[in-house]
């Protein structure tokens, strides 16, 4: 194994807490940049937001760091955030446009440190 087990603690929960920081930006985003009138992208970042928030926190508390799953669920979650105002249609307005691209970017590489970090066997993870 590259890392010991309180390196690999480290680096998941570090990384998991930031990301549930970024989720809980983007779940009050459509609130603090003006875009909470746009029925999809709040609807969206209500609920992807407290989705990243949740598995972020399982990753970050108590023996959490133990598990890949919650870690590669938010790597979906952040490809979805990036792809949403396409998907979704909010695209053509700015600021929902740039929040949520950069956020799921943010997302995608918190959760791909915090999943590539998870010990890979239950024997490291003892």
């Amino acid at each position: 194994m590259a890392t010991t087990l309180e390196q690999a603690r480290t680096y998941v929960r570090t990384a998991s807490g930031i990301d549930v920081v970024a989720g809980l930006w983007v779940f009050l985003s459509p609130f603090i940049l003006g875009f909470s009138s746009i029925t999809g992208a709040l609807w969206n970042n209500l609920i992807v937001g407290a989705a990243i928030i949740i598995f972020s926190a399982t990753n970050a508390a108590g023996s959490g760091y133990k598990r890949a799953w919650p870690s590669w669920i938010n790597v979906v979650l952040g490809i979805w955030l990036i792809l949403s105002p396409f998907i979704i249609g909010f695209a053509t307005l700015n600021r929902p446009l740039w929040n949520n691209i950069i956020l799921g970017a943010v997302v995608v590489v918190l959760a791909l440190i915090s999943g590539a970090s998870t010990p890979s066997s239950a024997d490291d993870a003892i």
